[in-house]
């Protein structure tokens, strides 16, 4: 009972535009008011004993160090080498714009920050060369959900907190299958080149691909450094944070783009990014601990073992129910919502947690590129200055392909397992 006033009181106010931190947060102090068992001194006390955790401090480390990088100009320089790498083969600036996102992902962890950066050099671009628009907004919105697959990744980060599970082994599991993803949308463009209105380009010579390469390879670097330093011991992920942002700070200061004044308006950006994201942690700290403290997880877990005792089933559904959810809920908050109910079911069920996790982030991206709030389509829409509607035909083979991707990634877990326990992630 208490359980259901507090969804039906969070979607009420989610309906009257109440920002889902505040909706979360006020639901859950009404049920507790009304409830009178627990005392109203508990709540501040969860709320902040959630955030009390040092990975947590990598947040906003990770969103400055793409900050720093983005502004010292290494957007073009990826766009260019990557141009050079796969500019030559059917599809164009659209394999251009995807192999774009899979370098930009090692800078920036986000599907929204993609599509600003790339999608701004990369859209206009396209329409400039005949490419229908909504087919330009639509692979990049498609491709800026490998942002937060392939590390270093905010949704990772937040995982691995909320959960106690590794956060470099998360980025390690999340490299393949972003890779994976990243080929099937480019078999896509290949294949639909044509209906895209993509024109011929000429390969570029090796000489101009190395010197491309010079230019890009410190954006390429800082991942590379990231994820080694955690995985070889060096340093922790909120330790990797710090080593991220000195790197930045000095790229831009070596290409003379960084100065005191912006270098200060991007530290006030990335305290602003972190503070909305840690206030929806709190809130749903506060949602997460009733739904626990009612005993949900159990009671869902036991439904589920009444319906089916097969776990790739159990996983299916889950996937669906994420999927719906993502629809509707902005990613970051509908993790910090779901995690906390859905691990105590795949823990009964016997999945591995690690590739649970990398299943979990892909399904709730797919569920933000689908309508009707589909953020990262508005955004490019936005940029590319074209009808939200015109976007609904071309995404459809793209959120099949990638439903597609991810129905591997379920149920072969080596994509995701395989590179940790290569490199000695679960020793």
């Amino acid at each position: 009972m208490i359980v259901a006033l507090m969804f039906g009181l969070f979607t009420a106010l989610l309906a009257f535009g109440v920002p889902i931190a505040f909706a979360m947060g006020l639901s859950a102090i009404a049920v507790l008011v009304i409830d009178g068992g627990v005392p109203l001194l508990v709540l501040p006390q969860r709320f902040f004993s959630s955030l009390d955790s040092f990975p947590l401090l990598a947040i906003p480390l990770y969103i400055f160090a793409g900050n720093l990088m983005n502004y010292g100009g290494i957007t073009s320089s990826i766009v260019g080498f990557s141009r050079s790498l796969v500019g030559h083969i059917r599809g164009g600036l659209g394999q251009v714009n995807i192999m774009t996102s899979v370098l930009f992902s090692g800078i920036s962890g986000s599907a929204s920050a993609d599509v600003a950066a790339v999608g701004g050099m990369m859209i206009p671009a396209m329409k400039k060369e005949g490419y229908k628009p909504e087919w330009a907004v639509v692979i990049t919105a498609a491709s800026a959900i490998l942002g937060p697959i392939i590390p270093p990744s905010l949704l990772m980060v937040i995982y691995g907190a909320m959960t106690g599970l590794s956060i470099g082994t998360l980025f390690l599991a999340g490299i393949v299958p972003g890779l994976f993803l990243a080929m099937i949308m480019m078999a896509l463009v290949y294949w639909k080149a044509d209906e895209i209105g993509a024109p011929r380009h000429l390969r570029v010579s090796l000489g101009e691909t190395g010197k491309v390469f010079l230019k890009a390879a410190p954006a390429m670097v800082m991942p590379v450094i990231i994820v080694g330093g955690i995985q070889s011991g060096l340093f922790t992920p909120t330790e990797a944070g710090i080593v991220a942002v000195a790197y930045g700070l000095g790229y831009g200061l070596i290409s003379h783009r960084l100065n005191v004044r912006n270098t200060y308006r991007f530290a006030l950006q990335s305290v602003v990014t972190s503070a909305s994201i840690l206030i929806i942690l709190g809130s749903a700290a506060l949602f997460s601990w009733i739904i626990a403290r009612e005993g949900v997880p159990a009671t869902l877990a036991t439904w589920l073992s009444s319906v089916t005792s097969e776990p790739a089933i159990v996983l299916l559904l889950i996937v669906l129910v994420l999927i719906l959810v993502g629809m509707f809920i902005e990613t970051i908050s509908a993790l910090i919502l779901m995690v906390p109910i859905l691990t105590p079911i795949a823990q009964m069920f016997g999945f591995d947690m690690i590739h649970f996790s990398v299943v979990v982030i892909i399904a709730l991206l797919l569920g933000s590129l689908t309508p009707p709030v589909a953020l990262i389509v508005l955004l490019g829409c936005k940029i590319a200055e074209v009808d939200y509607m015109k976007t609904m035909r071309p995404l459809v083979p793209f959120f099949m392909v990638l439903v597609i991707g991810l129905l591997c990634i379920m149920y072969l877990p080596f994509l995701t397992l395989g590179l940790p326990g290569l490199l000695g992630a679960f020793d």
